[in-house]
């Protein structure tokens, strides 16, 4: 693999282009504002392509009727909880088994839909994984396409984290072997492959995997799975009449695939029968593109306890958590005086979500007024009860010993708009791909879109070379016109600031992804002592989906 000459900072060299891009910019904004009837859900202005006149090269597609499937009542099924797996002990080694395969979901009430999943129709189990112990998982290919299976948040070598070379061929096997020694965290488990991660997490693929570890279990925290201690992956999807799920059908959601139906594990708008103590909730945005803001309807406080990667100093009271995809945190809720209630779990959308972005079309309907998530009806005590602790855990302080690395993050390339003649700049609008399960299409990955350090995703190319052992400091600059969830691969780090202050207390644990505002810059620090070759690098990415499958990516090498 080729490596680029060395990254400069910003500066005014790149004036020029950076007006080119607030041109196109501008242009984008007039031509969604001029489309009318907007449609619900349907990520930036609702503008689909049919709208779009006389633009040559703009079909995508869409065959299948694109009516809004029935929406029922919320809160009228009972949530999903993912089963657990701990594995099989064999020789000293815990050994488990992954089966992505085709099946059908109720995503909706009384509405059948075609999805893919692991080890079941949608979704799939929480692997417990002790901290310290030698696992092994096997992973089956039963998909028409290829695909891979990446470790999120997990500190595994490059030939065994998942990325976009361990790509696992239709009906092939592959087998990951790891010891995982980081702290108790909630990380998960998805897709990756080149140009087509978003289409691949949104046909369903995706599940929790826990780090265990003995000092999480002295803590007194709920630890009752399914009881008090419960996952909760949260999603949106654009369903229609017939069931079948729809993947890019505007233009718009190349800026981040929303929709407006909304899933906790699987189910859209459930509830949930809680006991009447503390109970924890672990909870990811498992979303291609929307940000939830995390509230209770009646406005009551919660506590932090855990970022994406492991537990907090101390708990945090909060009355509300914005998380951005792939964000996860634990959070504990007192029900000790709330039996024979109902509390509803919501995103208030509208107080954080329009404001991350300079472009008004960028928050769609939803953005705008919040929404319903999970009802929690609460019933007696149940077993053993967990309880709120002062102190959890200390981390240590890392101090760097290699030179800073800065990231810029840039928006939609000013060839986007390609002079807005036919829209050629679009990366080749083709027919996208019908090979989704039930004939969902897989969009249009692989433009060059969304850039870092002014480079677009090229998996001959190795963007950056690190020392294994090195701590290393990396800024990361926002220079684009909305926020982007900035995730790298092989271990966990520190956010040392936000626009020079400090972070938020909530965020001052390990993490492996960051919600970078835009006109933002953060520092994050972090221990590398995973290696990479070239074969299999590491990723650093935007965690927004269509972002990542459309050049906002770029690899390193540990060694």
């Amino acid at each position: 693999m080729k490596t680029p000459d060395i990254l400069q900072p910003a500066s005014t060299a790149h004036a020029p282009r950076d007006a080119s891009r607030r041109k196109a910019l501008l242009a984008f904004g007039a031509l969604g504002l001029a489309v009318t009837g907007r449609a619900h859900g349907a990520g930036m202005g609702g503008m689909s392509m049919g709208g779009m006149g006389g633009m040559s090269g703009m079909d995508m597609g869409q065959s299948r009727p694109v009516a809004a499937a029935p929406r029922a009542a919320a809160f009228k099924r009972a949530l999903l909880v993912p089963p657990e797996l701990h594995g099989t002990e064999q020789d000293g080694v815990l050994h488990y088994a992954l089966r992505m395969a085709a099946g059908r979901s109720m995503l909706v009430d009384g509405l059948h839909t075609a999805t893919w999943g692991y080890n079941g129709a949608v979704l799939g189990p929480t692997l417990r994984v002790p901290r310290g112990k030698a696992v092994r998982i096997d992973l089956h290919n039963a998909l028409d396409q290829s695909t891979t299976t990446h470790w999120h948040g997990a500190h595994v070598p490059g030939e065994m984290d998942g990325g976009p070379q361990s790509l696992i061929a239709p009906g092939g096997q592959a087998r990951v072997h790891f010891t995982l020694q980081q702290p108790a965290g909630s990380l998960w488990y998805h897709p990756h492959p080149d140009t087509r991660t978003g289409p691949h997490v949104y046909a369903g693929l995706g599940g929790m995997l826990l780090v265990d570890d003995p000092a999480d279990q002295h803590l007194g925290l709920p630890q009752h799975y399914g009881v008090d201690d419960l996952p909760l992956i949260l999603q949106d999807r654009r369903i229609a009449a017939d069931g079948h799920l729809l993947y890019m059908t505007s233009m718009m959601d190349r800026m981040g695939m929303k929709g407006d139906r909304f899933l906790v594990n699987g189910r859209e708008q459930p509830y949930w029968n809680a006991p009447a103590q503390w109970v924890r909730l672990r909870v990811l945005n498992a979303a291609n593109a929307r940000m939830f803001n995390l509230a209770f309807a009646d406005g009551r406080a919660f506590h932090v306890i855990a970022t994406d990667a492991g537990l907090l100093p101390r708990p945090v009271a909060v009355h509300s958590l914005l998380l951005a995809p792939s964000e996860r945190a634990e959070i504990l809720v007192d029900l000790r005086r709330e039996q024979g209630k109902r509390l509803v779990l919501r995103s208030d959308s509208g107080a954080v979500v329009p404001g991350l972005s300079s472009m008004p079309m960028d928050a769609d309907r939803d953005d705008h007024a919040g929404f319903d998530l999970l009802e929690l009806r609460v019933g007696p005590p149940s077993g053993t009860r967990g309880h709120l602790p002062a102190r959890m855990v200390d981390l240590p302080v890392l101090k760097a010993d290699a030179p800073v690395r800065r990231f810029t993050l840039q928006g939609m390339s000013a060839g986007m708009m390609g002079g807005m003649g036919g829209m050629g700049g679009m990366g080749g609008m083709r027919s996208a791909e019908t090979s989704g399960p039930g004939g969902m299409r897989l969009g249009t990955g692989g433009a060059k879109l969304f850039s870092i350090n002014h480079h677009h995703m090229d998996m001959e190319r190795i963007d950056q070379r690190l020392r294994l052992g090195s701590t290393e400091i990396w800024e990361v600059i926002n220079q684009g016109h909305m926020a982007h969830p900035f995730h790298y691969h092989s271990t966990s780090f520190q956010i040392l600031s936000r626009h020079g202050d400090t972070p938020p207390a909530h965020e001052a644990g390990w993490k492996d992804t960051v919600l970078v505002r835009h006109g933002e810059t953060v520092r994050l620090i972090a221990h590398f002592n995973q290696p990479a070759s070239d074969a299999h690098p590491f990723m650093f990415h935007c965690h927004i989906l269509e972002h990542e499958d459309n050049g906002m990516m770029g690899q390193f090498t540990v060694a």
